[in-house]
C-alpha cells in the first residue's frame, strides 16, 4: 500500500487530482490537506511515499510559494530526504529552484492534463521509499569495526564508563563518546537523547510516562528515565510518531 499527501487549498483541484490517481492504482492511500498546518501534521503521523504540492497555497498573496517552502521542510526528514515531489504549478518557470535545490520529480502545469498527471504518478510510485533501504551505522572498538543496521539498534545508554548499544541482535559494549557525537554518527531522525545518558530509537517506544517521567521499550524489561531538562524538547520529536500515556 502506497501513501500519497495531496497539499492544494483548491477542493476542486483535489478532488480531480485524487479522482486521476485513483484511475490507475487502487492500492493506494491518499491523505489530503488544504493548508501547511494540516500537511505538517500528516507528515509525522505517516510515511508518505509520494508529495503532490501546489506550489501556490495562498493565491490572495500575489508573491506565495508556500508549497516551495512546504517542501523544504520535507527534505529536513531523512526519510523524505530522496521522495518523489510532483508540483502543481501554473507558474511559468519553477523548474530552477526546484530540481536544483528540492530534487523535484516533475512538474505540473494547471490546468490538468489527465493522462500526463497520471502517467508522471504511475512513475513516481515505482520508486523505491527511502526508509525501506537499508540505513547501516559503523561502531569502532579497539581496532574491530561492529556494522549494526539502524532499524536494529534499540537504545543507548551513554556514561563515562563506556557506551552501551542495545541492539535486536547483540549489543556492543564500547568507549564513550560525547552524545553529540553519537548523534551525528547515527543520522538519523529515529533517534532522539531523552536523558543525559540515554537516545532512544522512537521505533520501539511502547509507553511513554509524561506524569512520571519514563519510556518503556519493546522488549526491554528497564524503564528508561526522561531527564527533566530533555522532557520538552524529547515529546516535541516524538509527540506526532507514537501514542503517550500520560
Amino acid at each position: 500500500m502506497k501513501t500519497i499527501l495531496i497539499v492544494e487549498d483548491n477542493l476542486r483541484s483535489r478532488e480531480m487530482l485524487i479522482k486521476i490517481i485513483k484511475s490507475i492504482r487502487d492500492d493506494v492511500d491518499i491523505k489530503e490537506a488544504s493548508s501547511l498546518e494540516e500537511a505538517s501534521v500528516l507528515v509525522f503521523k505517516n510515511n508518505i511515499d509520494l508529495f503532490i504540492l501546489d506550489i501556490i497555497l495562498n493565491s490572495s498573496n500575489p508573491s506565495d510559494v508556500s508549497g516551495i517552502r512546504f517542501a523544504e521542510y520535507i527534505r529536513t526528514f531523512e526519510k523524505y530526504k530522496y521522495s518523489p515531489i510532483i508540483f502543481i504549478t501554473a507558474l511559468e518557470d519553477p523548474e530552477l529552484h526546484a530540481y536544483s535545490e528540492l530534487h523535484c520529480y516533475y512538474y505540473v502545469e494547471k490546468p490538468y492534463d489527465a493522462d500526463k498527471v497520471a502517467s508522471v504518478v504511475a512513475e513516481a510510485l515505482e520508486m523505491p521509499r527511502l526508509d525501506k533501504v537499508t540505513h547501516k551505522v559503523f561502531f569502532r572498538c579497539n581496532g574491530v569495526l561492529y556494522k549494526k543496521e539502524i532499524s536494529d539498534i534499540i537504545y543507548i545508554e551513554n556514561t563515562r564508563a563506556r557506551q552501551s548499544v542495545y541492539c535486536v541482535n547483540g549489543d556492543l559494549k564500547l568507549p564513550y563518546k560525547p552524545m553529540k557525537v553519537i548523534l551525528e554518527e547515527l543520522n538519523s531522525d529515529k533517534f532522539v537523547q531523552c536523558s543525559r545518558y540515554h537516545i532512544v530509537n522512537v521505533d520501539y517506544i511502547d509507553k511513554i510516562d509524561t506524569v512520571n517521567r519514563y519510556i518503556q521499550l519493546k522488549g526491554v524489561k528497564e524503564e528508561i528515565e526522561i531527564g527533566n531538562t530533555f522532557k520538552k524538547k524529547f515529546l516535541k520529536c516524538v509527540m506526532e510518531q507514537i501514542k503517550i500515556i500520560k
